[in-house]
């Protein structure tokens, strides 16, 4: 319950919770990354579904087999647009992934990982 003796306060609890997405009837998609493969892997995530691109993560450890859930824009037509890149924890044996996902729906899961020659 709001406290109304507060208004300042009350005014921008409630401007929060009606500017908010779930409010406003955009509310994201939640989708999981999933890290397919037994290395540690530093994750950057984007939602592309938006301009300009918001990074959703940035070198975020995600241990092998692990995931982690983020959340993005649902398009006109319910789909969100998320990238990724990964690198391996491990310096010495160190290997890259990325992957473009496009027309994902609410509740899919993105399998990460890096498997290929890292180039600069």
């Amino acid at each position: 319950m709001l406290d109304f003796s507060r208004p300042r306060l009350a005014f921008a609890c409630a401007a929060f919770f009606l500017c908010s997405p779930a409010v406003l009837g955009d509310g994201g998609l939640m989708i999981t990354l999933l890290n397919d493969s037994s290395d540690s892997l530093l994750v950057t995530a984007y939602d592309n579904g938006i301009q300009p691109p918001q990074t959703l993560a940035s070198d975020r450890e995600i241990y092998g087999n692990a995931s982690m859930t983020v959340s993005i824009a649902a398009g006109r037509q319910g789909r969100g647009h998320l990238s990724w890149n990964a690198v391996t924890v491990d310096r010495d044996m160190r290997k890259c992934g990325q992957s473009d996902n496009p027309h994902l729906n609410d509740g899919d899961t993105v399998n990460v990982h890096a498997d290929e020659d890292c180039h600069p």
